[in-house]
């Protein structure tokens, strides 16, 4: 999808791949057989980011939306069409379907009303609640990817 829709796509659509293979070896020979070389890759080692995200099974894709929202959580199967899903995203706009999330809980309607008092992201959040948290993933992400990016 990122070679084919590069002219689209350039500077706005990362896809990211965080290795669970046993080596970092066995993944570069994994991603070189596969010619998956536009994806980022990187080797997760014994970080605990698997628990962390709730990812039961291989492959588990994470979408996130332009504002940096975790959209859809799951297996890539239960989309229908990712690449449409990536536009849609692209455009600022919700992914409905299977799985879609939607103002951060699975399966809430796409057309329900924006109501700051329902559960999901709200305006009149406490900023310095929110540095500490975001302090404490960079935190856990470096530990999740202490290895550096693989480079084919």
């Amino acid at each position: 999808m990122l070679e084919k829709r590069k002219a689209d796509w350039d500077g706005k659509v990362r896809i990211v791949g965080l290795s669970i293979d046993q080596s970092k070896e066995k993944m570069v020979t994994h991603v070189n057989t596969k010619g998956w070389t536009s994806v980022e890759h990187y080797f997760r080692d014994k970080s605990d980011c698997s628990e962390v995200y709730g990812v039961s099974g291989v492959p588990h894709v994470l979408l996130l939306d332009t504002k940096g929202r975790i959209v859809f959580k799951g297996h890539p199967a239960t989309r229908k069409d990712l690449e449409a899903d990536f536009d849609t995203l692209l455009k600022g706009e919700a992914l409905t379907g299977d799985g879609a999330w939607v103002d951060g809980a699975a399966g809430a309607s796409a057309d329900a009303e924006d109501d700051e008092d329902k559960e999901g992201f709200k305006d009149d959040v406490d900023a310095a609640e929110v540095e500490k948290a975001v302090i404490a993933f960079r935190a856990s992400a470096e530990t999740w990817c202490k290895d550096e990016k693989i480079v084919a």
